[in-house]
């Protein structure tokens, strides 16, 4: 029975975007896993019977894999600390996820949910309200000559978009957005008094943008070195490419007159909240990680003694209706002396395995291989 969790991390922190970019390329889905994808982190949470290293990913146990998915739900791991974002990330691969997933990581994901809506709610954590596309925003304002008069685009209405379209609306003249679906880019562009585009406008919006905040999953498809060299003809542009993996040519990103920017190099340069609000919501998570861990073993040794009394009491009936065959004699007193004596010797015999799991939960596998139970007798 799979029993061990384990998260395998590539974070913009220990792994460069090509890295990351080409394990959300490579990577197979696999039954019972769950991959969460960010602007800046490639994760996959599954269970497993025997822990193997994924190159290019850090591996997490336990307690630890367990504390990590708490500080990524709460927005500690994040690029701009107590970022609501990612917990709405989260949840979204959660409810995603296939139906065979191991009760232990449905529980865990529960928990992380719960755990990141609770210490937002009671710390300044819940105060921060700045994003990812808030971030491309300020990037992409700035490089600009006169942000007032500026016209922007948008590529992608999901809600990296739709934060930078909101963001964008008070700062530039006119806000562009594209989406694949335009009825999804006219409900987004309807809400800030932006403009409504398709995927197919984006050769014409690129006219008549001076900047192009670009959020969507389009792998190089769209943003050519051929369409954006026929822009940059006489006018300079300014991209900030905030999509993993990213929206702009790999042979387009250096070519003369764009002023290209990519998620990686976007930073947030003021401290929102103060660093010992951080410091106490990351040992919280450490301590609901050693609680979660230490309930779930709880949980499994008493469904290993339920399954381990229960395969007990079947041999015990077996041998015991075997036995009073062959003692037919036997009055009912007796027939009874020799069921009690059978039902105290399972007793007796299970008692130190019993209190032996009690108190290290994490012999329960251990514990059913030794009594047969899940094999074929």
């Amino acid at each position: 029975m799979p029993s061990i969790l384990v998260a395998h991390v590539a974070h913009q922190r220990d792994a460069a975007l090509d890295t990351r970019e080409r394990l959300l390329v490579t990577l197979t889905d696999r039954p019972g896993r769950v991959v969460l994808a960010t602007c800046h982190r490639v994760e996959i949470y599954e269970t497993v019977e025997r822990v193997e290293a994924i190159p290019e990913m850090r591996t997490l146990v336990a307690e630890d894999a367990a504390a990590h998915l708490f500080r990524v739900a709460t927005g500690l791991d994040s690029a701009i600390a107590g970022e609501a974002q990612i917990l709405r990330q989260v949840r979204a691969v959660y409810e995603a996820a296939p139906g065979d997933l191991h009760p232990m990581l449905r529980r865990l994901f529960e928990r992380a949910l719960h755990l990141g809506r609770e210490i937002r709610r009671t710390t300044r954590l819940g105060e921060v309200h700045r994003s990812v596309g808030s971030l491309a925003v300020d990037a992409a304002v700035q490089a600009l000559a006169d942000s007032a008069s500026a016209t922007v685009l948008v590529i992608g209405a999901g809600e990296m978009g739709k934060l930078a379209v909101r963001a964008l609306s008070h700062r530039v003249a006119r806000v562009l957005v594209a989406n694949r679906d335009r009825t999804r880019a006219e409900m987004v562009a309807a809400m800030d008094g932006a403009e409504a585009l398709s995927l197919d406008d984006i050769p014409a919006a690129l006219a008549r943008a001076d900047a192009v905040v670009s959020a969507a999953d389009t792998r190089g498809a769209l943003l050519t070195r051929a369409l954006l060299a026929s822009r940059l003809r006489g006018r300079s542009l300014v991209i900030v490419d905030i999509a993993v993996p990213r929206s702009v040519a790999a042979d387009a990103r250096d070519l003369a007159g764009l002023r290209y920017r990519s998620v990686d190099e976007l930073a947030d340069e003021t401290a929102a909240v103060p660093a010992q609000v951080v410091v106490r919501a990351a040992e919280r998570c450490s301590r609901e990680a050693m609680d979660f861990m230490r309930e779930w073993r709880e949980r499994a040794a008493a469904d290993a003694i339920r399954d381990v009394r229960a395969s007990a009491e079947t041999l015990r009936r077996a041998q015991l209706e075997r036995a009073l065959r062959r003692l037919g004699h036997l009055g009912e007193r007796d027939r009874r002396i020799v069921e009690a004596l059978s039902t105290g010797l399972t007793n007796a015999i299970l008692h130190a395995p019993t209190i032996a799991l009690r108190e290290e939960p994490a012999r329960s596998d251990s514990a059913r291989e030794l009594f047969g139970i899940g094999r074929k007798r």
